[in-house]
């Protein structure tokens, strides 16, 4: 086509197709945006339902309820590592309390004297999981958060 000739004449939808068309267009994104808020998992007490790759499970779950002696932990996949921080304060070592069992992917706090944490909190305890894989090193942990009840 050179610049002197005219473009090629555009038909145009009859009116009828053109809203039927937008009409299931628009149809098809309700529908979709129905079901998508209805899978999604949102909130501190449902991190147990929408975990990573790198963990299996949480422990105790997310929105539990627990005594105040309880385990706190995480269940890594294997080749995974992790160290906690419960209610702000963060426990990376033995010393601290925090104890791991990597053969079975299981690192944990168990509140008690001599520990960080002598007992969870009454009511709500928030946890985050740094968890990181075993060859990158702590510095590439990405956190895992979740909240329960301890009584």
């Amino acid at each position: 086509m050179t610049d002197l000739e005219a473009p090629p004449e555009r038909r145009e939808l009859p009116p009828a197709l053109r809203n039927t068309i937008a009409a299931v267009v628009v149809v098809g994104a309700l529908v979709g945006l129905f079901f998508t808020g209805r899978a999604a998992v949102t909130g501190n007490a449902n991190t147990s339902k929408a975990l990573p790759d790198s963990v299996n499970r949480l422990v105790p779950d997310s929105g539990a309820e627990v005594l105040r002696q309880s385990k706190v932990g995480v269940d890594v996949a294997n080749g995974y590592d992790a160290y906690l921080i419960i209610n702000g304060k963060e426990i990376k070592t033995e010393k601290q309390g925090l104890t791991k069992d990597l053969g079975v992917g299981l690192v944990q706090f168990q509140p008690g004297p001599d520990t960080e944490i002598p007992s969870l909190q009454a009511e709500k305890n928030c946890v985050i999981a740094m968890v990181y894989k075993q060859v990158d090193g702590p510095k590439e942990a990405k956190p895992v958060f979740w909240c329960f009840n301890a009584t």
